[in-house]
């Protein structure tokens, strides 16, 4: 069956498809994966994601190495920790020695083009390095605009080499609130609530920590500089006329990210549909991931700065072969978003030693053995270190992972005191704990 949208989206769209493939990587940034059907959903958002799930190779526990999009990204093009590249403060970039993805393909003849929605995707961070063409114009935009733009390139390329393309979209970004139908498709336009309010403004749900919203946009690094993190459960403390959110206000706004959901479902799948309409669907290698996910009131926390939880680390990752080959296959061992590099060039036989703290999937990927760690690691910018295992996940908070003085602190520190918490199995908590000092070791 192949990919259908109203005629009328695809009236005067289609070019001649090249004479040689590509791959094209779609980072749909903060999607959360259990709002999908393949992982699990039963809300029905996300139709076509999910049929491209049951056509692609499926990476049941794909976790990001940041909660934040500059810093996942920059792990996803170079296959590095991002601790590990630069200072996670407002003066991080990508260092010009570093090798990108976008380095090897471009090297090895391929065309390249990124095209994104701006935001902490714009050229100032080096994130278009190796890039032929990076276009951040839709400043803050949809799938809608970003996927116009590549199908556009598509068609007017020059040349038969293969292409590496990148497109990015922030539809499940804060603010929630997308275009009708889908912006009220599961939330009450009459609500007047504070989570209302919050939902129709931008960086509103950004700002709700502990349960309470806060107009002091500083209060996030406030109680980060604090001993321990603690969820912001000390905002109050910090801004006493924070305003807490009822159950109805958290209800609210995670209504309002599920058709932010089914948004960006829709424009998922008119890309596709555009893709198909090109005779290039079944021609060329799609990686569809996200960066990261997002909080929805959990803890008393939305969005996603705050935390390293499964909620906001834990991401889909799905390898559509071309014709769909091998689709249906699930992976459930742990990877990381830095494996993603090294497998791309794998697949695609460029020969770059570009695999860094990454490995390639290929082997699990083409049927062979899985590709697993025993644990995955993520950083936050607000002092925050996770490690997550099979079975339970160990978070250092409030402890810089630059501390010269890390080591020794987490050697000594107590479960569940001050700086360290365990969520999952306690018998793991060893082994994160050896896990998370061997990489503060390895830095």
């Amino acid at each position: 069956m192949r990919w259908r949208v109203p005629i009328a989206v695809l009236l005067g769209a289609c070019a001649a498809p090249p004479q040689r493939a590509g791959i094209l990587v779609v980072s749909l940034d903060t999607l959360r994966a259990d709002r999908l059907g393949a992982w699990g959903s039963t809300a029905g958002l996300t139709p076509n994601l999910d049929r491209f799930a049951a056509e692609s190779v499926v990476f049941d526990r794909a976790f990001a190495q940041s909660n934040e999009t500059l810093y996942s990204h920059a792990a996803l093009f170079t296959s590095r920790y991002p601790d590990r590249l630069d200072a996670m403060d407002g003066t991080f970039r990508v260092p010009a020695s570093t090798p990108t993805l976008a380095d090897a393909f471009t090297g090895a003849g391929w065309a390249t083009a990124g095209f994104v929605a701006g935001g902490h995707l714009s050229r100032s961070f080096g994130l278009d390095r190796g890039f032929a063409q990076w276009d951040d114009t839709s400043s803050w935009g949809s799938l809608r605009e970003t996927s116009a733009l590549a199908l556009h390139w598509l068609d007017t390329r020059q040349g038969e080499a293969p292409f590496f393309l990148f497109v990015h979209a922030y539809d499940t970004h804060d603010r929630y609130l997308r275009p009708s139908p889908f912006g009220y498709a599961f939330a009450d336009p009459g609500d007047q609530g504070l989570g209302a309010r919050l939902g129709r403004t931008v960086g509103g749900a950004s700002s709700v920590l502990g349960g309470a919203w806060t107009e002091r946009p500083d209060t996030p690094e406030l109680l980060a500089a604090s001993p321990r993190f603690d969820h912001g459960r000390a905002v109050r403390e910090l801004d006493p006329t924070a305003a807490p959110l009822s159950e109805a206000d958290v209800l609210h706004l995670a209504a309002l990210y599920d058709g932010a959901v089914a948004w960006e479902d829709a424009c998922f799948g008119r890309f596709m549909a555009g893709l198909d309409a090109r005779g290039l669907l079944d021609r060329i290698t799609i990686v569809v991931l996200s960066d990261h996910g997002e909080e929805l009131g959990e803890g008393g926390v939305f969005a996603h700065r705050a935390t390293l939880d499964d909620a906001v680390t834990r991401v889909p990752l799905m390898v559509r072969l071309p014709g769909g080959a091998h689709g249906g296959r699930r992976l459930t061992g742990l990877v990381e978003l830095v494996d993603v590099a090294p497998t791309l060039l794998d697949l695609a036989g460029v020969d770059a030693a570009l695999y860094g703290d990454g490995q390639s999937l290929v082997r699990g990927i083409e049927g062979g053995e899985e590709v697993a760690r025993s644990t995955a690691v993520s950083v936050g910018a607000l002092r925050l270190l996770s490690v997550r295992g099979p079975t339970a996940r160990l978070t250092a908070e409030g402890l810089s992972v630059d501390n010269p003085h890390l080591d020794a602190l987490l050697a000594v520190a107590p479960l569940d005191g001050v700086s360290l918490r365990l969520g999952g199995d306690p018998a793991a908590e060893p082994t994160l704990r050896a896990a998370m000092r061997a990489y503060v070791e390895a830095r």
